[in-house]
């Protein structure tokens, strides 16, 4: 038994470059899963830590719409309702010095009454008088106040929905902990003078005692609030927000997966190599008396060993990585959900059980295969190579079987799954898989009539082809980790490809105006985002205009959660522009005029929902169903949005608010002097964003490409997992036929001939991967288009499909696998012939 052990450290100790490449390629498939982990735990943690700063002991809270509550509400109910204690809230998101933080309206004494000391304490006297007394008076957190630079008592601007405002730092929170560094405290007038909320709250928060009295007390609270004002739990709006996330950080999880999905060919490799290249020794060993349960457990210790160290140092790199992923993360957050501000980087403890439950898992998986096969061989087979290939030839055939039945299973699964985005990912992965299976088969079959067709050229290319063919127990498996990293590619960037051009196409068709005008601010439907009414009839007002379109963009609670709605007064040109994909315009727009709705495809597909049918919706007097009129295509937002006349909207919502505004100039108008006149007409009086059609189209191309950054980052760090297993592979590879060059380099075969024959090697490798790959790439797009982004967001997108994808994917393919030959056909070309010829 010691022997057994000694033989399997002295030859660990003697591949060291083996051993680091396969560390590597699994540390890299951990790191990718750990990094993902890290950054949307940051992201999710940081607003769960914000949302719990301003909610305290909070148990519930009391809602209106878009124009919020009026505030004599508060009042009836703190006098109407013994025994609970209320405090009223004004929130909104304002920018300082570039950072964006989340500005909180309180009276500090039934602030303190429901959640505690927050604000009301421990700031000193004067301090307490200025709250009330100075105009502009505000509190934020010390970290925060150093990280801009603002000492006590220093004066700044902020700014809200482009309106710039005068503020006074009078003192820091008396409580430093996670989640405050984003929040700045005024008074509650304050807050309702700057966000424009005047006689209005936001919300009025609750602390509830739990028990029998507590449940009665709701219940009468509940039926004393009147129509459009809704009583909830306080998390309710945590929970929702983190919700809309989960389709986007589920499809980041998945990618990490596919890296560590080529990690598992990377190790079987590496596990397979290191069997194979002992196949003499361990035979000497099986007929010297070791079992094969001792077999067995030799090489799955190694695998085990191979596990915590791969899986150690890809906690490590996954941390460095998730750090820089974070801000990708918190980035396509905030252009997508909601606002967010990322400070500290959250290392979740199930992270790390999942990187070494991975690291293991894959290591143990992928030996298990080799450690069975030649613990169960007799003895004097194990001696012989030409059983190892026999075998690997039949058990390539054997897998042509199996990708035919995953492939079936695949389809199986999308037909019968109809809306499950699990089951769609099992099916991705499964069609994936089908390279890895058909690919050693493959490999063998262009090698050989390569072969054939070389050799009566040159008879150094049908050696190096033969060779292949011959030696699939060591190409195949590399080889296949290769093609499944290219099928993935071919498929995510046909994906990409095809977004972006639907995008394209949606933007140029429904962007009509010349001019948009938009008040600014972070966040989509944040009600403090409206243009002034006095700067809107100035702007209306500026030669050269002909028509204009308005927008109120918000969101508004449904039985369904939240829904962010466009209430619109439309141009003849905008009707035109908007892309029904289901609806007769002659006929749907007469039904919006008349009080009825169009969705878009997503909110259609998550809601699921179409013409004719209803959603109901939270009005300022109460809940009101909204009939259907119509379907069209959109890509704002995975939530999917609803349009509706904004007469209607003013009406039930009472909210006669604008966010943004589209201008139609009268032909032969300069885009540019008309602009110029806008910004003087406003200057003095509000700060507005003003885009030209060009312009918009550019910013939303801006948005979609930063988006996708995370993507291609990921499906990158799977290229180089796989990349890390073809070397490791063809580094095997040479140094297990070593002997066999030495002879063709005696016969003639010069130095820069035997590096440029394993050259020539690997690219024909990196090009059967890519053959292999193209079925399953294309259908993988097709998956991902129709399936996975239809189930998960609910677009609808054309498929775009163009050379240029495949020979991206070529490019790569080929670079990787010559990149893979540098190492070994330079130890090739440098091998000394005398050493490497003689038998061992």
């Amino acid at each position: 038994m010691r022997t057994l052990w000694a033989a399997s450290a002295r030859h660990l100790m003697r591949h060291p470059a083996q051993l680091a490449l396969a560390l590597l390629g699994l540390a890299l498939g951990v790191a990718t899963i750990v990094a993902v982990d890290i950054a949307t735990a940051s992201s999710g943690r940081a607003f769960e830590l914000s949302m719990e700063a301003v909610n305290g002991t909070t148990t519930h809270e009391i809602t209106g719409g878009p124009a919020g509550i009026d505030e004599q509400l508060y009042l009836k109910l703190r006098r109407d309702s013994p025994g609970i204690a209320l405090a009223p809230v004004v929130e909104g998101y304002v920018d300082v010095e570039r950072t964006t933080m989340q500005l909180i309206g309180i009276d500090p004494l039934a602030d303190t009454a429901v959640r505690g000391t927050r604000t009301g304490s421990g700031t000193g006297l004067d301090a307490a008088k200025r709250w009330f007394t100075e105009p502009g008076s505000v509190i934020m957190a010390s970290e925060t106040a150093e990280r801009l630079g603002l000492a006590r008592n220093a004066t700044f601007s902020i700014r809200i929905g482009g309106s710039k405002y005068t503020a006074t730092l009078i003192s820091h929170l008396p409580e430093e902990r996670a989640g405050f560094d984003t929040l700045l405290f005024t008074d509650i007038a304050q807050a309702q003078e700057w966000l424009g909320l005047i006689g209005r709250l936001t919300r009025i928060d609750l602390r509830v005692p739990s028990g029998a009295a507590g449940d009665r007390a709701l219940e009468r609270l509940r039926v004393s609030l009147p129509p459009g004002v809704d009583l909830h739990p306080a998390q309710r709006r945590t929970r929702q927000s983190l919700d809309m996330t989960a389709a986007f950080t589920t499809n980041l999880q998945a990618m990490s997966l596919l890296a560590l999905l080529v990690g598992v060919f990377l190790i079987f490799s590496a596990i397979s190599f290191a069997v194979v290249q002992r196949r003499r020794v361990i035979g000497v060993l099986r007929a010297l008396g070791a079992t094969r349960g001792r077999v067995l457990a030799m090489i799955l210790a190694e695998a085990f060993a191979l596990g915590v160290a791969g899986s150690g140092i890809g906690l490590l790199l996954g941390m460095v990585i998730g750090r820089q992923l974070v801000a990708l993360v918190s980035r396509t957050i905030n252009d997508l959900y909601f606002v967010v501000a990322v400070n500290d980087v959250i290392i979740p403890p199930l992270a790390i059980v999942k990187a070494v439950g991975a690291g293991l898992g894959v290591a143990l998986f992928a030996a298990a295969v080799p450690a069975i096969e030649v613990a169960n061989s007799a003895p004097s087979l194990a001696l012989r190579r030409s059983v190892i290939e026999r075998r690997t030839v039949q058990a390539s055939r054997w897998l042509l079987v199996l990708s035919a039945v995953m492939g079936t299973a695949a389809g199986a699964i999308v037909y019968f799954s109809e809306r499950s985005l699990l089951a769609g990912f099992v099916a991705l992965f499964l069609l994936l898989l089908t390279v890895a299976a058909i690919t050693p088969a493959m490999l063998r079959w262009l090698a050989v009539v390569g072969a054939r067709v070389a050799g009566r050229f040159s008879p150094i290319a049908r050696l190096a082809l033969g060779d292949i063919s011959t030696s699939l127990s060591r190409t195949g498996v590399a080889v296949a980790a290769l093609g499944l990293a290219i099928a993935a590619m071919i498929g995510v960037s046909i994906m990409v490809e095809s977004f972006r051009e639907s995008l394209r196409a949606y933007l140029v068709h429904t962007i009509r105006a010349d001019l948009f005008v938009t008040a600014p601010g972070p966040g989509f439907g944040r009600p403090e985002r409206r243009i002034e009414p006095d700067v809107l009839a100035a702007l209306l007002a500026v030669p050269g205009i002909a028509d204009h379109a308005e927008s109120r963009r918000v969101i508004v609670d449904s039985a369904r959660g939240p829904v962010p709605i466009d209430a619109l007064r439309l141009a003849p040109a905008n009707r035109a522009g908007i892309p029904l994909t289901i609806g007769d315009p002659q006929a749907v727009w007469p039904a919006v005029d008349a009080g009825e709705i169009i969705v878009s495809e997503p909110l259609a597909w998550h809601q699921q929902v179409t013409q004719g049918g209803s959603i109901n919706l939270r009005t300022a007097s109460g809940p009101r169903d909204f009939r259907i009129a119509g379907i069209y295509r959109e890509y704002g937002n995975d939530r999917g949005t609803i349009l509706m006349s904004r007469d209607v909207y003013r009406r039930l919502w009472q909210d006669d608010a604008v966010t943004a505004v589209g201008l139609f100039l009268r032909p032969g108008e300069s885009v540019t002097a008309v602009r110029d006149a806008i910004r003087a007409a406003t200057r003095e009086r509000q700060s507005l964003a003003i885009t030209s059609n060009a312009a918009v189209r550019e910013i939303s191309m801006t948005i979609f490409e930063r988006t996708f950054v995370i993507t291609r980052v990921l499906y990158w760090l799977t290229a180089g997992v796989a990349a890390i297993g073809l070397i490791s592979a063809l580094l095997a590879w040479e140094l297990e036929r070593s002997h066999e060059l030495a002879i063709v380099r005696a016969l003639g075969l010069t130095p820069r001939g035997a590096g440029a024959l394993i050259e020539a090697q690997t690219g024909f490798m990196g090009l059967a991967a890519f053959v292999a790959a193209i079925p399953s790439g294309l259908l993988t797009a097709v998956l991902l288009i129709t399936v996975i982004n239809r189930r998960a967001f609910g677009w609808q997108i054309d498929l775009h499909i163009t050379g240029a994808q495949l020979a991206n994917a070529l490019g790569v393919a080929m670079v990787a696998a010559l990149v893979a030959g540098l190492y070994p056909a330079w130890r090739t070309a440098r091998a000394p012939i005398a050493s490497d010829i003689r038998e061992e």
